[in-house]
């Protein structure tokens, strides 16, 4: 077996080299099995573990190469957005309604005529495994080098990327993973399975760091402080970290199993430390003022993606200042490519699943290029991996569904979630966000594509802002999971689960729909990620298929993502009211 390797630059290049798990843009290998760690013949036997697994200083440099690696941010380098663009700019960003790629070729990887196209190169599953060769002897070996508190840290980044990616793929080889295992095949298992591990690992996890509480000093050697990740050197945060995917992932299974759900909901919430909330000072993120956010990258500099005409509806019909602070309006003019009428000045989105072939952005002048990015303001906007805002949202639904948020009630913390998004956006006058929270009807605005109008479509949104104690829970619902939508901008990957369990916001269909052979109904949208399927991955997608207990396809649920008997002419099925819960 390998070295372990601690150095973040060189893991990189020996992937996209020699292994094939890291692809960029796009960029397809199909040589190897799906997330394999590595390759037989490189292989060095002499040293089964790397030297992480006797010297805790090689162990703390590993594990400090890991956390970056939880979504594809990383502290820099050219390759960085072309690594979030893989994972989840031209798929989850999309699916969210947050983003839209507008471009049909790429100078690396196949076209991609339409969002919903199968197969093509971007469903290749999470092809980076570098988090958990870089956290192996953290996990294994960091008690017998007397610092489990690097065992916690190592559980809470394997459970944040574990748990993302069976709500994005059913399954995963979660075990096989976390143990490095190099001989295919890797044996899928039930994410319901994974959910369970993931659980137990974040209580164990808290209980070490409660009992351990390393400081800053030793928090130093496995963080990056000079760009305040994730803790910035406070071990209660990593606490409320866990604590919050725990509640997050509580909410998840609430229609699978309603009683697990509130149980675990309630011990992150009412635990001593908690979760994460309006009275800490930042979110669980990237911060950096060197190298641009994946989004302005990839939208002011590589020309790939616009704003989804989704988010720029639902902004628009909610009349939120946060549209134009976000966004620039055209900076060049407009015109409908058959009627040549000029646009007036405005922000435009762009929707998803409409064929870009010819129509790339790569010239802004022209075509889609002039569409909304987002403005300079927001060139080095915070990566988040855990939002302030979700949390309380989170609490919020708590609220309304009757568990113990510590006497906080769901409107409280409704508005609270609102407050949070204006200030952390800089939008800090009360009279500003008051008359924003006092709205009572939305604004009847259509999306319009100034270019193409065959891309029209009626707004969705009709739920306004102000709370009303006398609305139905389902219309409460639905005004939580909205606001929760916008404050939680751009964690694409929770707005994306959160609508597939709960229908809301009401999210417009992509246009062309070319997965109806997966079982991907247009209006119901794609309920997981489908991985495409190739001669040297057989025997990895026969055990995927036997763990989700259906096909491969894009219309297969999730084990959370329950079907109820109704559904809303343009809303997915899930309604508020749960339905018998399963054995979880």
């Amino acid at each position: 077996m390998r070295k372990t390797i601690y150095s973040i630059g060189f893991l990189v290049l020996e992937s996209v080299l020699s292994i094939g798990l890291f692809t960029a843009c796009g960029d397809q290998f199909q040589e190897e099995y799906p997330w394999m760690i590595g390759r037989q013949q490189d292989q060095d036997n002499t040293n089964e573990e790397g030297a992480g697994a006797t010297d805790i200083t090689i162990l703390e440099k590993e594990l400090r190469g890991a956390i970056p690696y939880m979504i594809s941010y990383t502290k820099g380098g050219s390759w960085q957005p072309h690594a979030y663009q893989y994972q989840r700019s031209n798929s989850i960003d999309n699916y969210a309604g947050y983003w839209t790629t507008t471009k049909g070729s790429f100078a690396f990887g196949g076209a991609l005529p339409t969002l919903y196209t199968y197969p093509n190169d971007y469903l290749g599953g999470p092809m980076d495994n570098t988090i958990f060769t870089q956290s192996y002897n953290a996990i294994h070996y960091a008690e017998t080098l007397g610092k489990p508190e690097w065992r916690a840290v190592a559980l809470i980044i394997q459970a944040y990327q574990g748990h993302e990616i069976v709500d994005f793929y059913g399954a995963a080889p979660f075990t096989d993973w976390r143990n490095l295992k190099r001989t295919p095949p890797l044996t899928y298992e039930k994410g319901e399975d994974i959910y369970k591990q993931i659980f137990d690992d974040l209580d164990e996890a808290i209980r070490i760091l409660k009992e351990r509480q390393p400081s800053r000093d030793e928090i130093s050697k496995i963080e990056d402080l000079t760009i305040r990740t994730l803790s910035n050197g406070e071990w209660r945060m990593w606490v409320k970290f866990a604590n919050s995917i725990k509640m997050r992932m509580a909410m998840n299974i609430v229609k699978y199993d309603a009683g697990t759900a509130q149980a675990k909901f309630e011990q992150a919430v009412n635990d001593d430390i908690g979760v994460l909330s309006e009275a800490d000072a930042r979110d669980i993120a990237y911060y950096q003022n060197q190298n641009s956010c994946v989004w302005y990258t990839l939208g002011n500099s590589w020309h790939d993606i616009r704003l989804g005409a989704s988010l720029e509806n639902i902004l628009k019909r909610c009349n939120h200042p946060l549209l134009t602070r976000w966004f620039d309006t055209n900076p060049y003019t407009i015109k409908d490519k058959y009627s040549g009428i000029t646009a007036k000045s405005d922000v435009y989105g762009v929707r998803a699943g409409i064929n870009m072939s010819g129509n790339n952005t790569t010239d802004r002048e022209k075509g889609y290029g002039p569409f909304a990015t987002l403005r300079g303001e927001f060139q080095y906007m915070h990566q988040p991996f855990f939002k302030r805002t979700e949390s309380l949202f989170l609490m919020a639904e708590g609220a309304l569904r009757g568990w113990n948020t510590k006497g906080r009630t769901a409107q409280e913390l409704y508005e609270a979630g609102i407050r949070l998004c204006f200030q952390e956006n800089g939008i800090t006058d009360e009279e500003v966000i008051n008359q924003y929270l006092e709205q009572t009807e939305v604004n009847d605005v259509d999306y319009v594509d100034p270019y193409n109008g065959e891309n029209n479509i009626a707004g969705r949104v009709n739920v306004c802002v102000k709370w009303n104690d006398g609305d139905s829970n389902e219309t409460k619902l639905e005004k939580i999971i909205t606001q929760k939508y916008i404050a939680n901008f751009p964690m694409s990957a929770e707005a994306w689960t959160t609508f597939r369990r709960t229908g809301y916001p009401r999210l417009f269909p992509v246009k062309l729909n070319n997965m109806k052979d997966q079982n991907v109904d247009t209006e119901l949208q794609l309920r997981r990620i489908p991985i495409v399927e190739t001669t040297n991955n057989e025997l990895e997608i026969a055990s995927l298929v036997q763990a989700l207990g259906q096909p491969n396809w894009g219309g297969s649920r999730v084990f959370w993502d329950i079907a109820d008997e109704t559904r809303g002419e343009q809303s997915p099925d899930n309604e508020y009211l749960l339905v018998e819960p399963h054995n979880f």
